[in-house]
């Protein structure tokens, strides 16, 4: 997908995929790429659509627990600048400007640096209508290196967003009926949470038993399983599946909000 070396014609290159899962993973692909380690896109306002608020890609880390990126703009000083604003920045620009500087808008960012988001940019993408969407690009140090690798890109940044947005948009709507299950389902066990959690980091079989210590066949076994209450083709529709149908952190996970994490 991205054989063409210019920034602007690998992002248009990515119109052309036809699933959520398939969106996400050339996400990651590209910004990585380009020297960024994360990304988080997030789109609300969209009840109409989906029935939930948010919906949100990204490939934020898994060990451990989840670094929040979804708070609201009182409390989050990304989220306010991508409310009011509509230029993307860096993150130290936009904790530069004037009211950024309070104590719990820098406990938040502090809170963030402890997860490995050191450094990146904010792009704002859509106030219109009730519809409020965001795209971080980050990077996992705070240096010199990062610095030129956000300059770099920024130009490129605005147009990554609106084809994010514009896809995610169409994707969820086309993938709607297929992908959202009720919630009075059939509930996921752990073990199956855990092994389609593991599966939407590109873990092979194998990786996920030795991960959780249990043999491959297990691990073949509890993915089985999850396909079936799912309603499932394969793994990879088991996984986005879950997700879309906030079933693959379990009730009590802090990251039962998330539709990030895919393959």
């Amino acid at each position: 997908m991205f054989y063409d070396r210019d920034a602007a014609s690998q992002i248009l290159a990515m119109t052309r995929v036809t699933t959520l899962a398939r969106l996400h993973a050339a996400t990651t692909y590209l910004i990585q790429m380009h020297g960024f380690r994360f990304y988080y896109f997030s789109l609300r306002g969209q009840h109409a659509l989906t029935g939930r608020d948010p919906v949100t890609l990204h490939n934020l880390p898994v060990n451990g627990r989840r670094p929040e990126m979804d708070r609201e703009p009182d409390q989050d000083p990304l989220a306010h600048y991508a409310a009011t604003r509509t230029l993307p920045m860096d993150w130290k620009q936009i904790m530069a400007l004037p009211g950024y500087q309070h104590r719990g808008y820098l406990r938040v960012m502090a809170a963030r640096a402890q997860h490995g988001l050191l450094s990146g940019c904010t792009v704002p993408l859509s106030q219109a209508s009730g519809v409020l969407a965001r795209l971080d690009l980050i990077c996992d140090h705070d240096d010199e290196e990062a610095d030129l690798c956000i300059r770099r890109y920024l130009p490129y940044a605005s147009l990554l967003g609106q084809v994010l947005l514009d896809k995610t948009r169409g994707l969820t709507r086309q993938e709607d009926d297929d992908l959202m299950e009720p919630d009075g389902g059939t509930p996921l066990t752990q073990r199956e949470r855990e092994c389609l959690l593991w599966a939407s980091e590109g873990k092979t079989n194998a990786e996920i038993g030795a991960l959780l210590g249990i043999s491959e066949r297990t691990v073949v076994y509890h993915v089985h399983h999850a396909c079936e209450k799912l309603h499932a083709r394969n793994r990879q529709h088991a996984v986005t599946k879950a997700i879309l149908s906030r079933k693959l952190f379990g009730p009590t996970s802090d990251s039962s909000r998330l539709v990030g994490n895919m393959v």
